[in-house]
């Protein structure tokens, strides 16, 4: 049943969600990785890569190298990461694996925001079963508002939104993506968050940080402090590159 405090939360996320639209028709910037383990930020639905652009800034002012793939279908602004999971991992793995020749790297850390999270994960799954080839793993993985307990109305979503059919409790996609949560070092918890449940967004208590505060898309285009804050912990828990 939805409470008022959750529809106290509505007017965060629609400013949000519009900030997050007009970041998305930025061009991404274009990030330098360096070996041997560049930090590679993954956004989620409705995004295109350059709303990291910010995060990246950040991150990288911190010390870590880092790196954006390019959109995911279907590309451009709100309509970008729409496409099913698997899709999205699957032309993941063979950027990521061009770059890891390119670059003269093997191992990669990831942020993942949202679906990024998940995404990251089931491209691991897939080089595990056979399904990928890709030269780069993952080292570490740190997720930001991650739907690791579903999407609230994903099967009504899924008719007009693809990804959504894979954000169902129990899907087979969420199934496999959470066969690699050994990966995550930490996951941050958007506390007001209006469209994933907080108490869908972590899998331990051990492994979650409450961002206090934050709503759904803060983490990538919120405030400057909140950037910051964002960037500070993430470089926090994965540590130096090597």
């Amino acid at each position: 049943m939805i409470g008022v405090d959750h529809i106290s939360k509505f007017p965060s996320y629609l400013s949000g969600s519009i900030y997050q639209t007009l970041a998305g028709m930025a061009p991404a910037v274009r990030f330098e990785p360096m070996p041997p383990c560049p930090v590679v930020l993954i956004p989620g639905a409705f995004c295109t890569s350059s709303v990291m652009n910010r995060l990246g800034r950040a991150v990288q002012a911190r010390g870590r190298s880092v790196c954006l793939p390019p959109s995911f279908a279907y590309r451009y602004s709100a309509l970008a990461n729409l496409c099913r999971l698997t899709e999205a991992a699957e032309s993941y793995l063979v950027w990521l694996d061009k770059l890891g020749e390119k670059v003269g790297f093997e191992q990669i850390d990831v942020v993942g925001h949202s679906n990024g999270g998940l995404i990251a994960m089931l491209a691991e799954d897939l080089i595990e079963k056979g399904e990928a080839d890709c030269r780069v793993r993952v080292r570490k993985l740190v997720t930001m508002a991650s739907p690791f307990g579903g999407l609230p109305f994903a099967r009504a979503l899924g008719v007009m939104v693809p990804c959504c059919r894979d954000l169902t409790v129990r899907s087979e996609v969420l199934v496999r993506a959470l066969a690699q949560k050994h990966l995550i070092v930490q996951t941050l918890v958007a506390e007001r968050d209006f469209l994933v449940p907080p108490e869908h967004q972590f899998l331990t208590s051990q492994l979650r940080t409450v961002m206090k505060g934050f709503q759904h898309m803060d983490f990538i285009v919120g405030t400057d402090e909140k950037l910051a804050r964002t960037a500070e912990e993430v470089v926090q828990w994965l540590g130096s590159s090597s």
